[in-house]
C-alpha cells in the first residue's frame, strides 16, 4: 500500500463491534473506528467474491483492512442514497458485486454487473483505489443514478455523460459528510466556510497523486478534481475534448467540475444560510443542510428530461425542487447557478412561473429517440445508431455564454453526433468485430467505455462503464 500523506491519525476509539478505515482517503491519513457494516442489508446488498475477514483492527495496507473500508464505505454511502431517492434495488438487481483487485492500472469503474477497483505500484508503494472511500462512493454513485435515471446511461449527450461524473463526486463528498468526525473536523479546518479547499472539497488525494507521477498535468495539483473551483459554464463543442487539468474540457471529467462546483458552493452558501450561527454551524447543522441539498438534487435528476442542455434543465428543477424545502434556498442555488453560466439570468428569472408538477414527471415515460448517424468517417459499413438527448421540455431553461446572453441548445442529433465524434477520437470506442483492423484508429489498450454492436444497416453504440479515464491503465 501507498503511503498516507503526512502522519495517521485516529479520530475515534475503537470496540469489539467496530472495525478500523479510512475516513475519507489514505492521502488524508485519518482513520476512524466504525461499525462492523452489513453487507447483505436491503435494499442495496453488496457481495465480496472472497469471503469477509473477521472483524477487527487491522492495520493500513493490509488486504483485511482494504475490504473492511470499501465495505464500510459502500454500506454507509447505499444507507444514505437508498432513504432519500428512494431505492428498492439496484439496477443489476438486489446485490451489486465487489471487486476490489480487478487489475493493475490507476483506475475504478461502474459497469452494470459490478463495482471495479485497480491496483497499481506508486513511488510510495502501491495505490489500490478500492481503499479509498472517495473513490468507492465515486463509483457507488454511479450505480445510485444508473438505478433511478437509467435512460442516462446510453444517450449520446456530453453533458449527461459529465453529469454522471458530477454526481458520482456529489456521491463521495455526501458519503463522507454522514461521518460525525468528519463534519467535526472539517468545519474546524474551515472555520465553519464550507466552500473553502478541504479534504472534503479534496477527491481521491492518494489516486490523484499517483496519476500526476506518470501524469503531471491529467489532475488537480492536490487531488484527483477539487469540488472547490472557479470553473464556470462553456458549450462543450466549443472547448478541446481534452486539456491539462488547469483548464476546462469536455471529456465528462474535466466538465464535470462545473455543475460539482456550484453544488459544493450552494452547499456551503446553504449552511451559511440554515446555521443558528453562521459563523459557527454545527456538524448537525451539516449534516442536515447535506440531507437537503441531496433530496433537492434528486427531485431535479427525476423532474428533468433528458436534453443536450442538462445542465440548465437539473439547475432549474433545482430552483424549484428547493422551493418546498426552504424557501432560503432557491434564491441562493439560483445566484450561485447564474454566476457559474449553468443557468442564463432570462431563465433564473423564470423560474418562478412554472407551475407544480402533477404527479409523476412525463420524460420518466419518454423513451429516448435513436438516430442513425452516417459512419464511414468511424470505418463502419453503413450508419451507427445512437440513442439522442431527445425528450420533451416542459419549460425552457438555458445556460449562458460569457456575455450572458443564453446559449440555444444544440438539437438533439447534432448533440448525439458530437458525442460520438468525441468517443471515437479519445479512443474510448471498442470496436469488436465492426470494423475492419485497417480502418480503426489504434489507441493501444485504452480501457474503452463503449462498444460496437453489429446489427442490419451497420452498428448500434453501446455503453460498456464509466470509470476515472486517466489514461494511466
Amino acid at each position: 500500500m501507498a503511503r498516507a500523506t503526512g502522519s495517521v491519525k485516529t479520530a475515534d476509539a475503537g470496540g469489539s463491534n467496530s472495525v478500523s478505515v479510512w475516513e475519507d482517503d489514505p492521502g488524508s491519513g485519518v482513520l476512524v473506528s466504525r461499525p462492523i457494516p452489513d453487507l447483505s442489508k436491503k435494499p442495496l446488498a453488496f457481495r465480496f467474491p472472497k469471503p469477509a475477514p473477521e472483524p477487527s483492527v487491522y492495520p493500513p495496507g493490509a488486504a483485511d483492512f482494504r475490504y473492511w473500508t470499501a465495505a464500510e464505505a459502500l454500506r454507509r454511502g447505499a444507507d444514505f442514497w437508498s432513504a432519500r431517492v428512494p431505492l428498492t434495488k439496484w439496477r443489476v438487481g438486489a446485490t451489486l458485486k465487489v471487486i476490489l483487485d480487478e487489475e493493475v492500472g490507476l483506475n475504478a469503474y461502474y459497469d452494470r454487473t459490478a463495482l471495479n477497483f485497480f491496483y497499481d505500484p506508486s513511488p510510495t508503494g502501491t495505490v489500490y483505489s478500492g481503499e479509498s472511500p472517495d473513490v468507492v462512493c465515486h463509483e457507488m454513485g454511479h450505480a445510485v443514478l444508473d438505478s433511478f435515471k437509467p435512460e442516462l446511461w446510453d444517450v449520446g449527450s456530453q453533458e449527461v455523460a459529465a453529469f454522471h461524473e458530477s454526481f458520482a463526486d456529489i456521491s463521495a463528498i455526501l458519503s463522507a459528510i454522514q461521518l460525525p468526525s468528519l463534519r467535526t473536523g472539517i468545519l474546524q479546518d474551515t472555520g465553519g466556510r464550507l466552500y473553502r479547499n478541504s479534504r472534503l472539497s479534496r477527491l481521491a488525494e492518494q489516486l490523484g497523486a499517483a496519476i500526476r507521477a506518470q501524469r503531471p498535468d491529467a489532475v488537480d495539483a492536490d487531488c484527483l478534481r477539487n469540488a472547490v473551483n472557479s470553473f464556470a459554464y462553456l458549450d462543450p463543442t466549443t472547448i478541446p475534448n481534452s486539456a491539462p487539468a488547469e483548464h476546462l474540457s469536455s471529456e465528462p471529467h474535466s466538465f464535470s467540475r462545473v455543475f460539482t462546483g456550484a453544488f459544493f458552493e450552494s452547499l456551503g452558501a446553504a449552511l451559511s444560510a440554515k446555521s443558528q450561527n453562521p459563523a459557527m454551524p454545527t456538524e448537525a447543522e451539516l449534516l442536515s443542510v447535506a440531507s437537503d441539498l441531496a433530496g433537492i438534487l434528486i427531485s431535479a435528476i427525476k423532474a428533468s428530461p433528458v436534453v443536450s442542455n442538462w445542465y440548465a434543465q437539473v439547475a432549474a428543477n433545482m430552483v424549484i425542487a428547493a422551493g418546498s424545502v426552504d424557501a432560503r434556498y432557491p434564491p441562493i442555488i439560483k445566484a450561485i447557478y447564474v454566476r457559474r453560466l449553468i443557468l442564463s439570468l432570462h431563465s433564473a428569472a423564470s423560474i418562478a412561473s412554472v407551475p407544480p408538477i402533477v404527479g409523476a414527471p412525463a420524460a420518466a415515460q419518454e423513451e429516448l429517440a435513436e438516430i442513425a448517424l452516417p459512419a464511414d468517417h468511424y470505418g463502419i459499413s453503413g450508419v451507427l445508431f445512437v440513442k439522442t438527448p431527445s425528450q420533451s421540455c416542459r419549460f425552457v431553461a438555458l445556460s449562458a455564454a460569457g456575455d450572458l446572453s443564453s446559449i440555444q441548445p444544440l438539437g438533439a442529433e447534432t448533440a448525439a453526433q458530437v458525442f460520438v465524434d468525441d468517443l471515437f477520437s479519445r479512443g474510448r470506442v471498442d470496436y469488436g468485430e465492426v470494423v475492419l483492423p485497417e480502418a480503426r484508429l489504434d489507441h493501444g489498450h485504452r480501457l474503452k467505455s463503449h462498444r460496437l454492436v453489429k446489427t442490419p444497416g451497420g452498428a448500434r453504440l453501446a455503453r460498456l462503464l464509466f470509470d476515472c479515464d486517466c489514461g494511466c491503465q
